[in-house]
């Protein structure tokens, strides 16, 4: 007896969050694309022609690969669409600038004209996260100077779409309340649940549609599905990796003479003072760099320092926490 897969009918999975947009002859796609670039990017869309709609199943299980959208306008702007089911962190915000600059230099050919046909870059980044410093759905981000002007002519527009704080605005307003584009975010969040169900909205019955003609497809089911079992693979693997360099930062706190107690010490003090156990663990960590910056630091700033030591956090963020002493 063979089995029937179960569907695939999240659209955090990025092979059906590609599907579903993809293609630029078929008036749905086109409809969530217009609704998605127009109200996030901003600009005006009459015609669009998605310039990477392939999904090629010799390819798609790499599991670095990016299955985004690429998408083009009449004005040549290029609108760059891609779900990201995983947890924001300085490596994700540090490939998306990179595959931003990336997007502006492949429209560059010798002898070119930058005015006339380079064109500016919108990145639209749907990502199951959310970021504690500034909760909101929807978050732009341009190339600006301290006064916060923005640099003249600037040529890449990254715009972050959080999709946990769909279900806070749901508390807030009731899905009822939701607009169009609201209720396609809460359908990428959440999938086609017994709630959005009872709305009579043209963009439910698109991606419920769109999810029912995905399922007809093995292959496509195939895809997603392997696509999904490489990213929890990967995930296992770099918390097992974070999980072993913690253990490794605390065998060598002990070492050098940290007590035991709340904050493994760094509260309830230790051997060196809290200084000095941290500039010794800093030290040993990063031989090659200069140490000024960790004195007369505040107690908080202390132990979440060591807790970066221990997690063999980059200098970038471990400055970060310092950063008041740094200026």
């Amino acid at each position: 007896m063979i089995m029937k897969k179960k569907k695939i009918v999240d659209f955090k999975n990025d092979v059906l969050f590609k599907y579903t947009l993809r293609d630029d002859q078929d008036p749905d796609s086109i409809y969530l694309l217009k609704l998605i670039i127009e109200n996030i990017a901003g600009i005006d869309c009459h015609s669009l022609k998605v310039l990477n709609p392939d999904l090629n199943p010799q390819h798609v299980e790499d599991k670095d690969m990016i299955l985004d959208i690429r998408v083009t306008n009449e004005d040549g702007e290029i609108c760059d669409v891609e779900m990201q089911n995983s947890s924001l962190d300085q490596e994700q915000y540090q490939r998306f600038q990179i595959y931003g600059a990336r997007l502006l230099v492949e429209q560059q050919k010798r002898g070119d004209d930058y005015v006339t046909n380079i064109h500016h870059v919108f990145q639209l980044i749907f990502i199951d996260d959310l970021d504690k410093d500034n909760l909101v759905l929807i978050d732009r981000y341009i190339s600006q100077n301290e006064s916060g002007n923005q640099e003249k002519h600037n040529l890449i527009t990254r715009i972050y779409i959080y999709l946990p704080y769909i279900n806070i605005l749901k508390k807030e307003k009731g899905l009822e309340n939701f607009n169009e584009l609201e209720t396609a975010i809460y359908i990428f969040k959440n999938g086609i649940d017994d709630d959005i169900m009872k709305l009579k909205k043209k963009v439910v019955d698109i991606m419920e549609k769109k999810a029912d003609d995905f399922n007809e497809d093995m292959i496509l089911q195939d895809m997603a599905f392997n696509r999904d079992l490489n990213k929890r693979a990967r995930q296992a693997r770099m918390k097992r990796e974070r999980d072993e360099g913690k253990e490794e930062g605390l065998a060598e706190g002990k070492k050098l003479g940290l007590t035991e107690g709340k904050k493994l010490g760094l509260t309830e003090g230790t051997k060196f003072g809290k200084r000095d156990f941290v500039l010794k663990l800093f030290i040993k960590t990063y031989p090659q760099a200069e140490t000024g910056f960790l004195e007369n630091l505040s107690i908080e700033q202390y132990e979440k320092i060591f807790d970066l030591l221990i997690e063999k956090a980059s200098l970038e963020k471990i400055y970060q926490i310092a950063k008041e002493k740094i200026r």
